[in-house]
């Protein structure tokens, strides 16, 4: 059974990908028949796909890494970025309290040392003042029972906490994390006992002396402040800050808000311990404050700290959060990774090695240091010039190389083969189209349901995609446990189509070959990333199709930067993308009404608001046990499908690479991106800038 993974989705440009020849890689097996099953967690082989993947070799350090990038995102400031790219760069230049292992998928510590989880027993009105001066603390849980309009969704209740046992004698509360108010074990009748939420509490314990980066925007503007902040390190503050930003409305995190408002409050115990408690049992908690919160250096970003160089006595929450938003850390940013950003400009962002003057690398972690000196995520938005980049020599590593390349095209040239290697690998991502219902012509279900029906999935996966593709119907990874593969796709069926269409009354009424219905005609704009060929070689196909029902589609490129705020702001009809989600996150931002209001800048893209959709998602939140919420993440996948369709859901295809010849460690995993740089390295001494030493 997979473990449960971190919670947040990201978006990206949908890939034109598909399977290479049969071979060993990664954490799927495939079988041939385009229905390949997740073998891992485990051990992923090394160099599956390089031509001397037998031959051993020692790794050196040093040299320039060259990694291809699609989009190039408007910050790496996570919180306001909702983009696979910028958590993919992340992962180089900053680190998170834990990491879900790439191969195992455990979560393991990180910026911590360790942690504990402790669960919370509320208790009744009547038995709060027994216990006031035996632990109990005030705190804040979620309300229950029905939520009437405008009632606020937590109420204040008194708690113990820590590991909580039903015996005969009552609930026995025993404490475990740093200062625990409780002192020791003690045992509540359970005539006391309003109710018990596991798994609410969470005490992280930092490990000292992680450095932050220097800051780069200091070193050029401010010498003097960049001098005086040298040499801070992590602490409680920083992770406290990191999370109170979520409850400034005015911090452009509206996409990832979702999760830290079931924090109702934080405290930090020392310099190096800080704690949270949720307002009720949630089965993402750890990995939304663990592997989900990016931790922000408050002497940069919070305008109260007297270390920063933009203090402020006296400020709104509209300043700090324009602040957070304006931040000129958000490209150079300062981070506690072993990288950090030098350069962002728009023709590459790059990231150097973390050292002092003399080469010696000061992140806190060596042995998880990474072989590069220098990591270049070079921009390259349109799919062919990046390919020819490669056969130039421009990119060491390439991740969407077209089909006909791949297949007996320029990935088998000589040219190619001399300098690189071709492979593949899969992931949980899944292409859409996504419909936004609050558009005339796409709130009616029959309506979005008559787009599926006019469209063959499976012709155009045989002809695309070599039949290895997978159609998915649903928002979970095709080969996580929450996918329900009961659910399948709807037919190709323009008949039934047609008469969805007549039914719910549209037809063409002026004779322009376009139905209309209200004044209103079944015109759509299919909005799409520019320079991505596979969004393009989909959008012709389903204008294509539609014609043949009356419908007219445009199609419309537009930079990527440009289509992030057009998506966000619901000013679409269609929009062409890819998830990136986790082996298992928390539907809430995809499809919770709270987050599907108009004026909502959210994932909510659609802008879904159905109440069985809610409770499903609801139910599924509380359900600790993994086993029955994957029923109810199954239960919530078909409901979607068959009665709410607010996607045209596409395709999961694996990823083809190009990988440079030079470069060796490279595995593959089930996790995003699916590969780690800090893995890589080059084994040529003849190498530039290559040494056998981490130090210089």
């Amino acid at each position: 059974m997979q473990r449960p993974s971190a919670t947040a989705l990201a978006l990206l440009a949908l890939f034109s990908l598909t399977l290479a020849p049969r071979g060993s890689a990664s954490p799927f097996t495939p079988r041939g028949d385009g229905d390949d099953e997740l073998v891992g967690p485990g051990k992923s082989p090394l160099d599956p796909f390089h031509p001397d993947r037998e031959t051993p070799v020692t790794p050196l350090y040093g040299g320039r890494v060259i990694v291809h990038l699609a989009s190039l995102p408007e910050s790496i400031c996570y919180p306001i970025e909702n983009s696979a790219v910028t958590r993919r760069i992340l992962y180089e230049v900053h680190e998170m309290l834990l990491i879900q292992d790439w191969e195992f998928h455990d979560y393991r510590p990180r910026l911590c040392s360790s942690w504990d989880t402790e669960d919370m027993l509320i208790l009744k009105p009547e038995a709060v003042e027994a216990w006031r001066d035996k632990g109990a603390v005030d705190v804040k849980v979620k309300r229950v029972g029905e939520l009437r309009p405008g009632q606020s969704p937590q109420v204040s209740a008194v708690a113990l906490y820590g590991k909580v046992e039903e015996t005969p004698e009552g609930y026995r509360v025993t404490p475990i994390s740093k200062k625990n108010p409780l002192g020791e074990e003690r045992v509540v009748p359970s005539e006391s006992v309003e109710r018990v939420e596991h798994g609410t509490v969470f005490t992280f314990n930092l490990r000292p002396g992680i450095l932050w980066h220097p800051s780069l925007v200091l070193e050029k503007e401010n010498p003097e402040a960049a001098k005086r902040l040298a040499g801070h390190t992590l602490d409680a503050a920083d992770v406290l800050f990191s999370w109170q930003i979520y409850s400034n409305p005015f911090v452009n995190c509206d996409e990832k808000r979702f999760q830290y408002e079931k924090v109702t409050q934080g405290e930090i115990i020392d310099d190096l311990t800080v704690r949270f408690f949720f307002e009720g049992q949630y089965a993402f908690a750890l990995s939304s404050i663990g592997d989900s919160m990016t931790i922000l250096p408050r002497h940069l970003y919070d305008l109260s700290d007297p270390d920063n160089p933009w203090h402020k006595e006296h400020f709104t929450p509209e300043e700090q959060g324009k602040f957070i938003n304006e931040n000129p850390h958000n490209q150079l940013w300062v981070g506690l990774g072993p990288y950090r950003i030098t350069e962002w400009n728009q023709q590459y962002v790059q990231a150097e090695r973390f050292t002092d003057e003399d080469g010696k690398c000061l992140y806190f972690d060596r042995d998880n240091a990474g072989y590069f000196d220098t990591i270049r995520w070079r921009y390259i938005d349109d799919d062919e010039t990046a390919m020819n980049a490669v056969l130039n020599g421009e990119l060491d590593f390439f991740e969407r190389v077209k089909p006909e390349d791949y297949f007996g095209g320029r990935a088998d040239s000589e040219l190619f083969k001399k300098n690189f290697y071709k492979g593949y690998k899969y992931l949980g991502i899944y292409g859409y189209t996504g419909l936004n219902m609050y558009k005339p012509q796409l709130k009616d279900l029959a309506v979005r349901k008559a787009l599926v029906y006019a469209f063959d999935f499976e012709s155009y996966r045989l002809t695309n995609y070599k039949g290895l593709a997978r159609q998915v119907t649903g928002p979970f990874p095709y080969n996580s446990a929450a996918y329900d593969h009961s659910v399948k796709p709807l037919p190709y069926d323009p008949d039934e189509a047609y008469d969805l269409l007549e039914d719910a009354g549209w037809y063409d009424r002026n004779g322009n070959g376009i139905r209309d219905k209200d004044g209103v005609e079944l015109e759509l704009d299919f909005m799409m990333p520019s320079g991505n060929d596979a969004s393009r070689q989909f959008g012709l196909a389903l204008q294509a199709a539609l014609a043949e029902l009356e419908i007219k589609i445009n199609i419309v490129q537009m930079e990527w930067a440009t289509f992030l705020e057009k998506l966000k702001s619901r000013q679409f009809d269609m929009s062409n993308l890819a998830w990136v989600p986790p082996l298992e996150s928390d539907p809430e931002q995809l499809w919770h009404s709270k987050w599907g209001a108009y004026d909502k800048e959210s994932s909510n893209n659609s802008g879904v608001m159905d109440p069985k959709v809610d409770e499903l998602i609801e139910r599924g939140q509380r359900e600790l046990d993994f086993d029955k919420r994957m029923q109810i993440w199954h239960e919530l996948h078909r409901y979607l499908y068959e009665e709410v369709m607010p996607y045209m859901f596409l395709y999961n295809v694996p990823q083809k690479y190009a990988m440079s010849k030079r470069i060796r460690g490279f595995q593959a995993f089930a996790i995003d991106p699916g590969y780690s740089i800090r893995r890589w390295y080059f084994y040529d001494p003849a190498e530039p800038g290559t040494r056998k030493t981490l130090d210089r």
